[in-house]
């Protein structure tokens, strides 16, 4: 990058942050440029007149606080707001999202290293797994892709040149890697993985409608139902998630909540 280049991005970075000052935080000085970037209060200044000049009457001086304050016509210039975007900005500002926890799964940095390297080389690799099969572990050549994470797992996906199938890996089960070979059939040739399944849900029909409202602007749904677009191979953990795997009717409504609306992909998982 040059120098030219350089400044350009760290500008970009600047005004990025007084977007989302003003956005998620209501206000913006000078101080938090200084603090955030270690610039001069002169800098600060400059991206200040510099944003200033590109939002117009989209953002005001407030003269009791000494802090731009957005106005009724203001809209974010650099960002993109979204969830993820507040998370991601909290983070780093100090002000982290607490999560619930969960029970850590465990990914070895000597099993993972080997696997993405053979992915990015479109080789194949011997690995040691174990499963509820076989807990002792079992030796297998694999062809991986792609690393996956469900929501509460990683797993690698790969041909299984010992099952000759695709199938999914957790990378806390594999206890070593082996030598690398030639690859057999990588991504291009796994089905379920480059097939797209729209997952319908919609609100528990048992749900009264005042409750089905709830569900309804929970999910962002559209006419009574949200759509997700996800591949065929990660479909089984998606239900699974959500307790859709099995028929919704077992669990009360205002347990389950969202009932799937088109059963029939449920085969599709289970391929």
């Amino acid at each position: 990058m040059t120098t030219t280049a350089l400044k350009k991005w760290e500008v970009q970075r600047r005004l990025e942050e007084i977007d989302r000052q003003l956005y998620w935080a209501g206000s913006v000085g000078r101080t938090d440029l200084i603090v955030r970037f270690g610039i001069s209060p002169q800098q600060a200044s400059a991206d200040l007149k510099l944003y200033l000049e590109k939002v117009g009457q989209a953002v005001r001086f407030n003269g009791s606080i000494k802090r731009y304050v957005p106005t009724e016509k203001f809209q974010p210039e650099f960002i993109q707001p979204s969830v993820e975007e507040y998370i991601n900005w909290a983070g780093e500002i100090g002000h982290s999202i607490t999560k619930v926890p969960f029970p850590s799964r465990s990914v070895s940095m000597a099993v993972l290293q080997p696997l993405t390297m053979a992915i990015h080389q479109r080789r194949s690799i011997k690995i040691s797994y174990r499963s509820l099969t076989t807990p002792e572990g079992m030796v297998r050549r694999i062809s991986p892709h792609s690393i996956a994470f469900t929501g509460t797992r990683y797993h690698v996906r790969a041909f299984c040149h010992h099952s000759e199938e695709f199938r999914d890996f957790v990378l806390g089960r594999i206890i070593e890697t082996y030598a690398f070979d030639d690859a057999g059939p990588g991504k291009e040739q796994d089905d379920a993985w480059n097939t797209l399944i729209i997952v319908r849900i919609g609100p528990h029909p048992e749900l009264t409608n005042a409750q089905r409202t709830v569900i309804e602007a929970d999910y962002a749904m559209v006419d009574g139902e949200a759509k997700v677009h996800i591949k065929q191979a990660l479909l089984l953990y998606l239900l699974d998630q959500f307790n859709l795997f099995e028929q919704e009717s077992d669990r009360p409504a205002t347990v389950q909540q969202i009932i799937l609306l088109n059963p029939e992909i449920r085969q599709l998982a289970r391929c």
